[in-house]
């Protein structure tokens, strides 16, 4: 069992070592954010803005139809 614990510490380790390099990799960078950082950002947010719409929309739709029908006895 101990050979086993060794393996996955030494594998843990490694890891580690492997996350830690990648994540200060881009703390490295200094620049700003470019236009086409912005434009995919405004789109993204466009596209959930136009989810959400459509979802509320939907749900006023279908009270509605509920409403109608309930008013018209159906």
């Amino acid at each position: 069992m101990a050979p086993v614990i060794r393996w996955f510490q030494t594998i843990r380790a490694h890891l580690l070592r492997l996350l830690t390099g990648v994540q200060l990799a881009p703390l490295q960078r200094q620049e700003g954010v470019t236009t086409i950082e912005y434009v995919l950002i405004v789109a993204v947010l466009a596209v959930m803005v136009f989810a959400a719409l459509k979802g509320f929309f939907g749900a006023v739709a279908n009270k509605f139809n509920e409403l109608t029908k309930t008013v018209s006895g159906g």
